[in-house]
């Protein structure tokens, strides 16, 4: 599915740009930020664009898009679809964007000259049905996320995996398939495997989970009584580790960065459990505390979830401040998953 969305986008770039020279280096695993170097030779001047690509604009993680981004030359999006909406915020956090229906901003840098082109108005193009990917399907991230918090665990047999990350034999005999056949689990001798290409598969895990597996987890939202503020999560006792902070108030527990706005919570109690103790109020619509049920069936000691889940958390949020502090915490926190 990437090839074929790669060469649409090559195929659109053409007709855009006749008189060029179009080409495509794919960004190393083990060395990836985001997927593809595509040049661009235009008369005697040459120009390169970042390019990240997503099968699917739905499933588009910002936060997560302007990190694998950042810092880049030309950066640029090539997914499914940009509806007028992302357009918007696409270009106005700086990213070019490509779609298969044609819709296309590109501000280029480099040609000595400014050079825009702008595209808006086609209808998105009807994509055929995807296979299933294991690693990500709602059963499968709970396997995913297992072995990439325990990645010196992935020869365990099956059964042990299957208990420790809450999942059937089958879902773990599927996903580490899949896993095998897209480059993340290699055998590095005889019937012994390693999880490999790890920054990669974090950033896949993400997106899948921000969208496929997060959603069905939110058990409530509430607020505060009127008097207090969401700054005094450090006041505020859980019942861990059946109860854990996660998102902001995790990530300002774990970088000291950041002055929560809202609260991520994640539990095995029941919703009344969490907001007796926490002497919170159901606010469905805008509360910016968010209940979730854990997706893990081991605790881990502590007042905070893993931070991968943390870096998850920001990531996925709405927040912008929380972007530079999410860098920080995978830095001191979440890049010590790759070793």
């Amino acid at each position: 599915m990437a090839e074929q969305l790669l060469q649409t986008g090559l195929n659109v770039l053409s007709e855009l740009l006749p008189n060029s020279v179009i080409n495509a280096t794919p960004t190393p695993l083990d060395k990836q930020l985001y997927d593809t170097d595509v040049t661009i030779q235009l008369g005697k001047k040459t120009v390169t664009l970042a390019v990240e690509l997503k099968i699917s604009a739905q499933r588009l993680v910002m936060g997560q898009l302007q990190q694998q981004l950042s810092g880049a030359v030309n950066p640029t999006l090539l997914t499914d679809y940009v509806n007028p909406i992302l357009s918007e915020k696409l270009r106005a956090n700086g990213i070019n964007y490509i779609d298969t229906a044609g819709n296309t901003y590109l501000r280029i840098d480099g040609l000595g000259s400014p050079f825009l082109v702008w595209i808006e108005g086609r209808k998105p193009v009807k994509r055929a049905e995807e296979k299933a990917d294991h690693a990500f399907t709602k059963a499968g991230l709970r396997v995913t996320y297992w072995l990439l918090t325990h990645p010196d665990q992935i020869n365990e047999p099956m059964r042990t995996i299957a208990q420790q990350a809450g999942a059937s034999l089958e879902t773990v005999h599927r996903a580490k398939s899949s896993l095998q056949q897209r480059g993340f689990i290699m055998e590095i001798r005889k019937k012994e495997w390693a999880l490999v290409n790890r920054k990669t598969l974090i950033d896949k895990w993400i997106e899948a989970y921000a969208t496929r597996l997060k959603p069905s987890l939110l058990i409530r939202r509430y607020r505060q009584l009127k008097s207090a503020s969401t700054n005094d999560w450090t006041t505020k006792l859980l019942d861990t580790p059946m109860t854990q902070w996660g998102g902001e108030p995790a990530a300002d527990g774990l970088t000291g960065l950041l002055r929560p706005a809202e609260w991520t919570i994640y539990t095995r109690q029941s919703a009344k459990e969490v907001a007796d103790q926490l002497r919170l109020l159901p606010d469905p619509e805008q509360g910016p505390i968010q209940v979730y049920e854990k997706f893990w069936p081991q605790d881990e000691p502590g007042t905070f979830v893993n931070p991968l889940l943390v870096y998850a958390d920001l990531l996925t949020s709405q927040d912008p401040r929380n972007g530079e502090v999410a860098q920080k915490l995978y830095e001191s926190h979440v890049q010590r998953l790759l070793d």
